[in-house]
């Protein structure tokens, strides 16, 4: 479904990416990490069009992103960034619907379709509870759900996320692991998303693309990411390893000493 070949972005003579090459399947579930400054964020936004490449290509459904028009674009692929809605002066309803906005015209009508779309997002992301409220009300997990379920009535087969759990306490981090899981598992969605969190990125039926200094140090499936010699060259830090007490699954912790 995403193909993308020698991506290279090239700013004033400072590469932010370099030769940067992978592959990801209908469905599958794709999580970039890496240091602050590896250039994971400028990946994101190469893959949704607002930065263009020096070199190198990146194809979705065999055809070059080049060749989509923004409408098109925003048909196949949705976008959650960083935690940045609490200040809009918008309800949440209201801001979900504007994400209908590749399905319309300018004088197009609101459809029971989108009406469709926008019950189905408030319900999978539970956040119709407070459809009335103003974005400016919520908390942090509570908006990022928001724009969760605005980027799901979008209806696109691909969702990507920068570091969706930023700045969340450990209880909204969870949560909203939990409901980009289930939009994958259950919904067939191609996730492609930035986390710092190396342990939710390390997990069975996930592929991991690992930057560094806007080069790949590894990619790779989620259950071979977490490797003591791989995590120090990637961080610069000692992890130590254990089996999670109720999985069994290896996790990884920072060493402090």
């Amino acid at each position: 479904m995403i193909e993308v070949k020698g991506l290279t972005v090239k700013i004033h003579h400072k590469h932010l990416l370099e030769e940067i090459q992978f592959d990801l399947a209908e469905g599958e579930h794709l999580v970039i990490v890496g240091p602050n400054g590896s250039g994971k964020s400028t990946l994101l936004k190469s893959l949704i069009g607002i930065m263009d490449s020096t070199s190198g290509k990146i194809h979705i459904r065999d055809k070059a992103l080049a060749q989509f028009s923004q409408r098109e674009l925003a048909r196949l692929v949705s976008y959650v960034p960083q935690n940045s809605g609490r200040q809009l002066p918008f309800e949440v309803e209201d801001f979900i619907k504007m994400s209908r906005y590749a399905h319309h015209t300018a004088l197009s009508d609101w459809t029971p379709d989108d009406q469709e779309a926008l019950e189905d997002a408030l319900r999978i992301t539970n956040t119709d509870q407070f459809r009335y409220r103003m974005m400016n009300t919520l908390s942090g997990g509570e908006c990022q759900r928001v724009m969760i379920a605005a980027a799901l009535c979008q209806q696109t087969p691909i969702m990507v996320l920068d570091e969706p759990t930023s700045y969340l306490d450990p209880h909204h981090q969870v949560e909203v692991h939990q409901l980009i899981s289930r939009l994958n598992q259950q919904l067939g969605i191609t996730v492609v998303e930035v986390s710092h969190d190396i342990n939710h990125a390390g997990q069975p039926n996930r592929h991991v693309l690992a930057l560094k200094e806007g080069k790949t140090l590894w990619y790779g499936p989620g259950e071979g990411f977490l490797e003591k010699e791989r995590l120090k060259a990637l961080y610069q830090q000692d992890f130590v390893f254990m089996p999670h007490p109720r999985s069994g699954r290896t996790i990884a912790l920072a060493d402090p000493q």
